[in-house]
């Protein structure tokens, strides 16, 4: 019979990842149809039965009331309520063997680091006129890069596990059925080799420890920030720099958004050929299991236009999550079984906003036809004006075509003109241009007319249209197809389109500039 220093060794030559590490524990199983999470498979299993000797490798509870009984007299909520999980490193490079050409999945992140700890369950099963046995992987309860793991090993393949010598600690590979070392591996298959070591396993010293280990890795200070301003200002440019795009969701909130679009709703779904009603999360519940399944990295959450629906109805019940301890993380929390159940895999679970989900919002202040945030709503998140400075916009001295004055000068005196009429008329200035109300692109004879001019014509000085556009122009359509006209000689299509005092305050500003530019060149 092979010993354990010779198991070891094949094992070695089979992953040489494994020859530094120190192991006194050896477990092979050819995993069965019925042992994996393939698609397609007749039974509703889910875990890894481990039998024999094998499940000497694992520790397990001896519940009073469950195993030294009668099997009938037997309290079976005691299989639940006495449940262990065992910690189990992943390792990179077996992954990426496992997955071949394809890409990892989502819920496997090595963060830049070769090996993943994960956590996995067990719990010792008690069959009637069977062999007792150990259950490996509750599928609910598992970490879900576990669950991804196992999604990657199939029938046939070979499940190893290793224990760490004198730890309570495992390393877990998947082996293909293919291997060249397929011979070797069944002639270790379905057995448990150990060596004479003293493993300690100190409940309070385990849980601190990964108490520690979860503090060290939990990212702190998610937040609810709430951006506002002009349209244009850059607020969905400052949330840019702020996010990681492969972990956030945009949504935006308009007047027929609900709870259920954003939180989830039952719809009916076919499954197996039946129809079912089921639960699809919206972004709000699966941003929350993102953050919630990986808490080493900080998840965004971004609401753009947050004020043009009804954010406190949108929001509902959650709208008491918003409320953050210190460290970011939810001081209050709901109940609801449907969320609970996609994030935690436990219907019965609380659901707080973990610490490292944070919310973003942008708004603006000069939208019409938009709902109020109410003050209870508004002091649940951090209000930040992003200032309407024009001049730092990269294309602020780009000139528009047609004419002879920048788009930052055109700008600066539109709004000076917008808070002048104002102040006559009770008109907000919150409907002042913002830097990127026109990109770039936008400053064309095609383009500006219908972004720009049209909004200052129905929008900012619908109230006096002639305060600030030329008087011989009639309407907007007058006004848009002047401004595209072939210029003639060197006429700027603004003086055509323009009140004259407004255009000349224009050609002040370019010339002022200009000659300061000069000066400046001069010395």
């Amino acid at each position: 019979m092979m010993d354990f220093k010779e198991a070891l060794q094949i094992i070695n030559e089979m992953i040489s990842e494994t020859s530094e590490k120190k192991y006194d524990g050896i477990l092979v199983k050819r995993l069965e149809a019925s042992n994996t999470l393939d698609e397609g498979r007749t039974t509703n299993q889910t875990h890894i039965a481990i039998t024999g000797e094998q499940m000497n490798i694992f520790p397990y509870l001896m519940a009073e009331g469950y195993f030294n009984c009668n099997y009938d007299e037997r309290d079976e909520q005691l299989k639940k309520y006495f449940i262990t999980q065992i910690p189990l490193e992943i390792h990179k490079n077996n992954v990426i063997e496992l997955v071949g050409d394809d890409i990892l999945p989502k819920e496997i992140q090595f963060n830049g680091c070769d090996v993943l700890k994960v956590k996995a369950s067990i719990v010792r099963s008690r069959r009637k006129a069977q062999t007792d046995q150990v259950q490996l992987s509750l599928t609910s309860i598992d970490d879900p890069a576990f669950v991804a793991f196992r999604r990657l090993i199939h029938a046939g393949d070979y499940m190893i596990i290793l224990k760490h010598r004198e730890k309570f600690d495992y390393d877990c590979y998947g082996i293909r059925k293919t291997t060249d070392f397929k011979d070797k591996l069944e002639s270790l298959n379905n057995k448990f080799y150990k060596d004479a070591t003293n493993t300690k396993v100190n409940v309070t010293e385990l849980l601190a420890d990964t108490d520690e280990h979860e503090a060290d890795n939990k990212i702190k200070n998610g937040t609810n920030i709430l951006y506002y301003g002009v349209p244009g200002a850059g607020k969905s440019h400052e949330i840019d720099k702020m996010i990681v795009q492969d972990r956030s969701e945009r949504v935006v909130f308009h007047s027929d958004y609900t709870y259920s679009d954003f939180v989830g709703q039952i719809l009916p779904r076919v499954v197996d050929e039946k129809l079912k009603y089921v639960f699809e999360p919206g972004p709000f519940t699966k941003m929350l299991k993102k953050a919630n399944d990986d808490p080493a990295n900080m998840y965004f959450l971004v609401i753009e236009e947050i004020n043009r629906g009804n954010a406190p109805a949108i929001f509902g019940d959650i709208f008491q999550l918003l409320d953050r301890n210190d460290d970011g993380s939810g001081k209050y929390h709901i109940s609801n079984y449907d969320i609970a159940k996609i994030v935690y895999g436990d219907e019965n679970h609380i659901i707080k906003i973990p610490s490292n989900l944070t919310l973003l919002a942008t708004m603006n202040t000069s939208d019409q036809n938009v709902f109020t945030l109410d003050t209870a709503f508004q002091r649940r998140w951090e209000m930040h004006l992003i200032k309407n400075d024009v001049a730092k916009a990269i294309h602020s001295s780009t000139v528009i075509e047609g004419s002879l004055v920048s788009w930052g000068k055109f700008a600066d005196v539109t709004n000076a003109e917008i808070i002048r009429f104002g102040e006559e008329t009770g008109s907000s200035e919150d409907k002042r241009l913002g830097a990127y109300f026109a990109r770039i692109n936008e400053l064309t004879r095609e383009k500006f007319p219908e972004k720009v001019l049209k909004y200052l014509w129905d929008d900012a000085f619908k109230m006096d249209r002639y305060s600030y556009f030329n008087e011989n122009m009639s309407s907007l359509d007058m006004v848009i197809e002047v401004f595209r006209e072939e210029p003639v000689s060197q006429t700027d299509l603004l003086k055509r389109v323009l009140k004259y005092g407004v255009y000349t305050k224009m050609v002040e500003q370019v010339e002022l500039q200009s000659n300061e530019e000069g000066n400046v060149d001069g010395e």
